[in-house]
């Protein structure tokens, strides 16, 4: 039961940090929140339409890295509404 306890306060912690790090930067969080959709425009229209594979750096792009990728997008969009509605 302590190591649960351990470990939730240490994601907080990350959490916290990586809140108080897209914050800290003016324009950070637009960036990324923009970038992002642009990513997940660029793989509906090349992936889905064209039916290529994405290579980033000589590495293909597969699903295990789009689950990452729709984690990432859904966070960021929390960070956004969280800011949003702090205004």
């Amino acid at each position: 039961m302590n190591f649960k306890i351990k470990l939730k306060k240490l994601i907080n912690q990350i959490f916290d940090a990586t809140e108080n790090l897209i914050y800290s930067v003016k324009y950070l969080q637009p960036i990324l929140y923009f970038g992002t959709v642009a990513w997940l425009i660029y793989i509906i229209y090349y992936d889905g339409y064209l039916e290529n594979e994405i290579q980033i750096f000589g590495y293909v792009w597969d699903s295990n890295a789009s689950g990452l990728f729709f984690i990432w997008l859904i966070y960021i969009t929390l960070l956004s509404l969280k800011n949003y509605g702090k205004k």
